[in-house]
C-alpha cells in the first residue's frame, strides 16, 4: 500500500469545546448528535480521494485549530467517542476517535478513514508565523503577478506585504516543528518504505514553504542512507499564484529605503528580497513543485533565473515538465490544475434537490424566482471576503452593466445581485478594513442604482455546501471577478451547475488560474465564457449587456470539459505520481 503524509496549515478537523458539549449531552439524553461540518473545506475536498481509498495509507499533519484538539489528542474524551460508537452513531452518524499509543489520532466518518498528527503552538507564535508572515506578507504578495501591482492601485482595498523580520523567524520556526513531525511520521513507517512502499510527503501551499529544505535535513542528520532516501518522495503544491519578479522590484526597493531611514545597525538584517531568496531556493528540497497554470510555473523559474546564477541553476524541458538542475539534486516542476468532486456537485445541483436556504424570515428561493417573475437578470457571487476576489470591483461592473441594460432594448432591463460572502481571517485587520467597506459600498450602490427592491442583497454569513451548489443552478450571471487568483474554483462549480438546466446562464470571469486554463483551451464567448479586466468596471459591464444581447450561454462542450478532465481525485492521483516520478528519475 502507498503511504502519503499530508502536510498542511489547517488540520482537516478541530475539536471545539462547544462540538464535544453538544456530543456530551446527546449521549445523556440519548437523541442522535448533529453531524458535524467535515469534508466542505476545499482542501478536505481535494484530499477526499485519498483518505476514502483502499490504495493509500494517509496520514494528515497539521496545525492545531480547534480549542479542544489537545485535550482530544490525550485521550480526555476518548469516553465520548467510545459511547457514539456504542450508541451506534459512529463512524456513520458521528467520527469515531481512537488515540493510538504512537500518537496518532485514527479518524473514521462515514467514508473517510485516516490518521492524523495535530501540531500545536502557541496563541503568540501562531498569530506571528500565520497571520502576520503568512497571511500579511506571503499572500497578498504571492497574488502580483502584472503591473501594475495592486497595492499601488488598489490601496483602499488591496494592502501593502508588510515584513517583519521576527515573523519571519516565527514562519522559520514552525516550518522546522512541521518538519519534526514529518520526520518522526517517516520513522514510525519505516517497515514500509523499506519493503519497497512508496512513501509520499505532499506538503501544500505557501504556509509550509521551508518543510522540504528542514525535513531533507533531518534525514540527513539522522544518517539515512543514500537508498534509504531515494524510497522517499517530497512534493509541493502551491494553491495561490507565484508572484512575477519583475513586478515586486518596487516593493524590495520600497523595504531597502525604509531600513537605510531607519537607522538600526543589524548585522544580520532579512529584507524582503533576502527572505524571499531563502523561500524560493528551499523550494527547490522538493523533488515534485505543482502550480494551477504555467504561468506561475514560469513565474517561479525567472525568479530562480534571476536570484541565482546560471552556473547554479539550469532548467530544461522534459515532455510537459520542466526540470531544474541545481546542486542539492534534481527538482521538476509542471502545472496540475485543481478539480472539483464532480459527482457530489452533479448529484446536489439534480432536479430532485431545490434550493431550501433560509435569509433571516425569508426563503433564498422564493426571492430568486420572485425575481425571475419579475422579469430580472439574477446575478450571482459566492466567495469568502478577500481583498484578491475584487468583490468591490464586482459592486461597480454590475453598476454599469445594469444601466447598462436600462438602456439596451432588451426585453429584461433589471437585474439583481446576490452577493454571497462568507467571513474570512476576521482577526487580520487588512480583512476587518474590507468587510466594513464592501457593507459601506453595498449600501451606497444601492442608493446609487435605485429600485424596489433593492438591487444588491448581500449575505455576509455565506451559504455552505451543499446549498452553494443549488444557488449557482439558479444564477443567470454568475461574477466570478478576481483580481488575482490561484485557481478559483466556483468559477468551474458553476459550469458544472449549469448541468441540468434547459436554459444556461453565463459566466462572467477575471484574472484566474480557472480563467488562463479555460482560455488555453479555447473556450471563450460562444461557449458562454465573458472575460473581463475587473480594474476595467465600464468595459466589462458593456461586455456583459453585449453578451446578453447576443444570447450567449455555457456550452455543453464546456461543461462536458468540466465533468471529464477537472475531477479533484484524478488532480491528486497525478500530483502523487508526478512526485514519485520525478524522485525515481532524478
Amino acid at each position: 500500500m502507498k503511504n502519503v503524509v499530508i502536510v498542511s496549515n489547517r488540520g482537516p478537523f478541530g475539536f471545539s469545546e462547544s462540538f464535544l458539549q453538544r456530543a456530551e449531552k446527546s449521549l445523556k439524553t440519548g437523541e442522535a448528535p448533529e453531524p458535524p461540518k467535515f469534508g466542505e473545506g476545499g482542501l478536505v475536498q481535494a484530499m477526499a480521494g485519498l483518505l476514502k481509498t483502499d490504495r493509500w495509507n494517509p496520514i494528515w499533519v497539521g496545525a492545531s485549530m480547534g480549542d479542544k484538539d489537545i485535550d482530544v489528542a490525550i485521550g480526555n474524551y476518548s469516553e465520548v467517542f467510545e459511547g457514539m460508537l456504542e450508541h451506534g452513531y459512529a463512524p456513520t452518524m458521528f467520527p469515531h476517535i481512537e488515540i493510538n499509543p504512537d500518537r496518532r489520532i485514527h479518524f473514521r466518518y462515514k467514508e473517510y478513514d485516516f490518521h492524523m498528527r495535530l501540531v500545536f503552538f502557541d496563541t503568540e507564535h501562531m498569530h506571528s508565523y500565520y497571520s502576520e508572515f503568512a497571511n500579511g506578507f506571503l499572500w497578498p504578495l504571492m497574488h502580483l503577478t502584472k503591473a501594475p501591482v495592486l497595492y499601488k492601485t488598489k490601496e483602499r482595498i488591496f494592502p501593502k506585504p508588510l515584513f517583519q523580520k521576527n515573523d519571519f523567524l516565527q514562519y522559520t520556526s514552525s516550518g522546522v516543528t512541521f518538519a519534526h513531525t514529518i520526520f518522526d511520521e517517516t520513522k514510525k513507517s519505516k517497515k514500509h518504505w523499506k519493503k519497497g512502499d512508496d512513501f509520499i510527503v505532499w506538503n501544500q501551499d505557501y504556509h509550509l514553504m521551508q518543510v522540504a529544505e528542514s525535513y531533507k535535513a533531518l534525514l540527513t542528520a539522522a544518517r539515512f542512507k543514500r537508498k534509504e532516501r531515494k524510497k522517499i518522495s517530497v512534493g509541493q503544491f502551491m494553491h495561490t499564484p507565484f508572484f512575477n519578479i519583475h513586478e515586486i522590484q518596487g516593493l524590495i526597493r520600497d523595504d531597502k529605503r525604509t531600513r537605510i531611514r531607519a537607522r538600526r545597525f543589524d548585522p544580520f538584517a532579512e529584507s524582503i528580497e533576502s527572505v524571499l531568496q531563502q523561500l524560493t531556493w528551499g523550494m527547490l528540497a522538493n523533488d515534485f513543485i505543482g502550480f494551477h497554470h504555467k504561468e506561475y510555473c514560469d513565474n517561479y523559474l525567472e525568479a530562480l533565473q534571476e536570484w541565482f546564477p546560471t552556473y547554479h541553476v539550469k532548467i530544461r524541458q522534459r515532455e510537459q515538465f520542466y526540470e531544474i538542475i541545481h546542486p542539492n539534486g534534481v527538482t521538476t516542476v509542471g502545472a496540475f490544475p485543481i478539480g472539483l468532486d464532480v459527482d457530489k456537485i452533479l448529484v446536489e445541483t439534480s432536479q430532485e434537490k431545490p434550493l431550501e436556504y433560509r435569509l433571516g424570515r425569508h426563503r433564498l428561493d422564493e426571492m430568486v424566482a420572485h425575481d425571475k417573475g419579475s422579469g430580472r437578470y439574477i446575478f450571482g457571487g459566492l466567495e469568502r471576503c478577500d481583498y484578491t476576489k475584487g468583490l468591490i470591483a464586482r459592486l461597480d461592473i454590475f453598476g454599469h452593466t445594469l444601466n447598462a441594460l436600462r438602456r439596451s432594448d432588451l426585453d429584461r432591463k433589471e437585474a439583481r445581485l446576490y452577493q454571497i460572502t462568507t467571513p474570512s481571517r476576521s482577526d487580520n485587520p487588512a480583512y476587518q478594513n474590507l468587510e466594513k467597506i464592501l457593507e459601506r459600498e453595498v449600501d451606497h450602490k444601492n442608493r446609487e442604482l435605485k429600485g424596489d427592491p433593492e438591487p444588491i442583497v448581500h449575505v455576509v454569513e455565506g451559504i455552505p455546501p451543499p446549498e452553494n451548489y443549488r444557488f449557482m443552478k439558479e444564477v443567470d450571471i454568475m461574477l466570478v471577478t478576481p483580481l488575482e487568483d490561484g485557481m478559483n474554483l466556483v468559477a468551474l462549480e458553476y459550469i458544472l451547475s449549469q448541468k441540468y438546466k434547459e436554459k444556461k446562464g453565463l459566466l462572467v470571469l477575471g484574472n484566474c488560474g480557472a480563467a488562463r486554463a479555460l482560455k488555453s483551451h479555447g473556450f471563450h464567448e460562444e461557449d458562454g465564457i465573458v472575460y473581463i479586466d475587473p480594474t476595467e468596471e465600464i468595459d466589462a459591464g458593456e461586455k456583459i449587456t453585449a453578451a446578453l444581447r447576443q444570447g450567449s450561454h455555457l456550452s455543453e462542450r464546456v461543461i462536458d470539459y468540466i465533468e471529464r478532465d477537472c475531477r479533484v481525485d484524478d488532480w491528486a492521483e497525478e500530483n502523487l505520481d508526478a512526485i514519485v516520478g520525478s524522485r525515481r528519475t532524478s
